[in-house]
C-alpha cells in the first residue's frame, strides 16, 4: 500500500511537470505556426503579385506596340504628304512662271486653270499634313503614358522580385521552427497522455477506505401514553401508594383522580389500564 501511494505522489508530481512542459510548447507551437502562415502567405501573394503584374507589363507592352505602330504609320503618311506638297509647290512655281511667259490670252487662261487646281491641291495637302501632325501628337502622348505606366510595372515587378529570395529564406526558417515545434508539442502530449494512464492504473489499485460506522443500540419502544403517565404520576401519590394498607378500590379511585387532571383525555383508556396495573401490584 505505501509503495502504491509514493507512486501515485510520484505520478503525480510528473503529470504535473509536463503538463507545464506540454502547455509551454503548445504555446510556442501555435506562436511558430502563426508565423509561418504569416511569411508562407506573404511569399505567396509576392509571387501572385509578380505574376499580375508580368500580365500587366506584357498588355502594356502590346498596347504600346500598337501605339507605335500607329504613328508611325501616321508618321509615313504625313511624309508622303509633305513629299506631295513639295511637288505640288514646285508645280505652282512652273506654271506661274509660265503664265508669266505665255503669249495668248488662251495659253494663259489654260495655264491659270492648271494653277488653280494646283492651289487647291496643295491646299488639301496642307489640311492632311495638319490632321496627321494632330494625330501624330495624340500617338506620341498616349505612348509617353504608357510608357510611364510600363516603368512604374517594371519597378514593381523588380521590388517584388528582388524581396523574394528573403521572404522564401524567413519562410523556410519558419517552417524549420515548426517542425521542430510540432515534434516537440507531440512528444509532450503523449508523454502527458502516458503518465495520465499510468496515474489512473494506479489509483484504480489503491484500495478505497471504508467509512467506519458506529453501531447503535435499539432502545425499547415505549408507549407515549405510558411515558406521560409515567411521568404524570406526583412523587408524593406514589409514596402514599407505597406505604398505603388501604383497599384496592380506593387506591384505584385515588389514583385515576390523581392523573386526570395532568393526562389529556386521548390517552384516558391508556391511563385506566396502566392504572389498573398498579393496583395490582399492591
Amino acid at each position: 500500500m505505501a509503495g502504491l501511494k509514493n507512486k501515485l505522489k510520484q505520478l503525480t508530481s510528473q503529470k504535473s511537470e509536463i503538463s507545464k512542459i506540454r502547455r509551454k510548447g503548445e504555446t510556442e507551437y501555435k506562436k511558430v505556426k502563426s508565423m509561418s502562415r504569416k511569411y508562407s502567405s506573404s511569399l505567396k501573394s509576392t509571387q501572385k503579385r509578380i505574376d499580375t503584374f508580368k500580365q500587366t507589363a506584357e498588355d502594356v507592352n502590346e498596347m504600346l506596340s500598337q501605339k507605335i505602330a500607329q504613328m508611325e504609320s501616321i508618321q509615313r503618311l504625313k511624309s508622303a504628304a509633305q513629299e506631295r506638297l513639295t511637288l505640288e509647290t514646285q508645280n505652282k512655281e512652273q506654271v506661274e512662271s509660265e503664265i508669266d511667259f505665255s503669249d495668248t490670252p488662251e495659253e494663259k487662261q489654260s495655264l491659270q486653270y492648271r494653277l488653280d487646281s494646283i492651289i487647291s491641291t496643295i491646299d488639301e495637302i496642307k489640311n492632311e499634313i495638319k490632321q496627321r501632325t494632330s494625330m501624330e501628337k495624340k500617338f506620341s502622348q498616349a505612348i509617353d503614358e504608357i510608357e510611364k505606366k510600363k516603368n512604374s510595372v517594371s519597378k514593381t515587378i523588380k521590388k517584388n522580385i528582388e524581396s523574394k529570395p528573403e521572404l522564401a529564406k524567413l519562410a523556410k526558417t519558419a517552417q524549420q521552427k515548426l517542425d521542430s515545434a510540432s515534434k516537440k508539442f507531440e512528444s509532450a502530449k503523449k508523454r502527458e497522455s502516458s503518465v495520465t494512464a499510468k496515474l489512473s492504473k494506479v489509483k484504480a489499485a489503491i484500495p478505497k477506505a471504508k467509512p467506519k460506522t458506529r453501531k447503535v443500540k435499539a432502545k425499547p419502544k415505549t408507549s407515549s401514553a405510558h411515558n406521560v403517565i409515567l411521568i404524570s404520576i406526583p412523587l408524593s401519590t406514589s409514596i402514599a401508594f407505597a406505604t398505603s394498607t388501604v383497599e384496592p378500590a380506593f387506591v384505584f379511585t385515588v389514583l385515576i383522580s390523581s392523573l386526570r387532571s395532568t393526562v389529556p383525555s386521548t390517552l384516558i383508556p391508556d391511563l385506566i389500564f396502566l392504572a389498573s396495573s398498579i393496583v395490582v401490584m399492591f
